[in-house]
């Protein structure tokens, strides 16, 4: 009997080894493309998706842009990326800047602050953002809305930029800026010319990082905004059942996330490909030779 025990868990120590990818990427994506099929079931005369399956069709997907409260949401929240983008990443990039030059005690003071504010819940950030617009931006007789969702956005994603930038400044040598300042380069040019290019693998990432943060947060936009609707907050104030135009929004986002990680897996591949390639062409070479 133990050894009956023995060889079964052996097998399957075995199947697990070679096979626990396999069986991550299915926890991964099963879920997803569940998300995927339900998107093609007709919806209820309420508007909700029906979790029934049954003859499939693109009536959700005909009728997305017709829906007024997606069709806000998505241009708010598009306006609001946009617009945060940028000014969370120049300003990251400033911060790194200005960190690199500085000692390292200010240095780690920055970094600290901005871990901090990146563990800091949602639900503190959120409060802490509307206790002080309550304090300053209501008694000017404003009211919350766009303007305090621009800003609350921007003062959470702020510190993603400058934790996706830094590691790639920190790796920059002195001697790289010294050389452009002895070519007679300003040190606005060198910025531009010298500094940015260098950077950019990281701003395009940070770039990333900013927008799933803009386009997902609920919590802190919730408090802050008002009438003000987002995505995030659109999807997750929808009552009495799961609206059609989520599941299908959500599928249509799903669906370009896999072209694109398919997309650049094949580039990838074709890069490592054309690596070997050259590197037997040239050990081939040097045998002949």
């Amino acid at each position: 009997m133990n050894k009956i025990n023995s060889s079964f868990f052996k097998k399957l120590g075995n199947f697990l080894r070679s096979s626990y990818i396999f069986i991550v990427l299915a926890i991964i994506y099963i879920p997803l493309i569940m998300v995927v099929l339900i998107s093609f079931n007709p919806q209820t005369d309420k508007g909700n998706i029906n979790l029934n399956f049954g003859i499939p069709n693109g009536i959700n997907y005909l009728k997305l842009f017709e829906n007024d409260t997606f069709i806000n949401a998505l241009l708010n929240t598009l306006l609001l990326s946009v617009l945060v983008t940028p000014v969370s990443v120049l300003i990251g990039i400033m911060a790194c800047y200005g960190i690199w030059k500085s000692k390292s005690t200010t240095k780690n003071f920055v970094l600290g602050t901005a871990r901090l504010s990146m563990l800091n819940p949602d639900a503190i950030t959120g409060i802490s953002l509307l206790l002080l617009f309550s304090s300053t931006w209501i008694p000017m007789g404003l009211n919350l809305g766009f303007f305090t969702v621009l800003l609350a956005h921007i003062s959470f994603c702020t510190p993603y930029a400058i934790i996706t930038i830094y590691p790639r400044m920190a790796k920059m040598k002195q001697n790289l800026v010294l050389a452009s300042y002895d070519l007679g380069e300003s040190k606005i040019h060198t910025f531009i010319k010298v500094i940015i290019p260098y950077l950019m693998p990281s701003i395009m990432s940070a770039t990333a990082i900013v927008i799933a943060m803009s386009w997902d947060d609920f919590i802190i936009t919730n408090l802050v905004n008002g009438s003000f609707q987002t995505l995030g907050t659109a999807i997750y104030m929808t009552r009495k059942g799961i609206k059609a135009w989520v599941v299908t929004f959500g599928a249509i986002m799903i669906i370009i996330a896999l072209i694109f990680i398919i997309i650049m897996g094949s580039i990838k591949a074709n890069k490592i490909k054309k690596s070997k390639v050259s590197i037997i062409n040239k050990k081939g070479g040097k045998a002949n030779a």
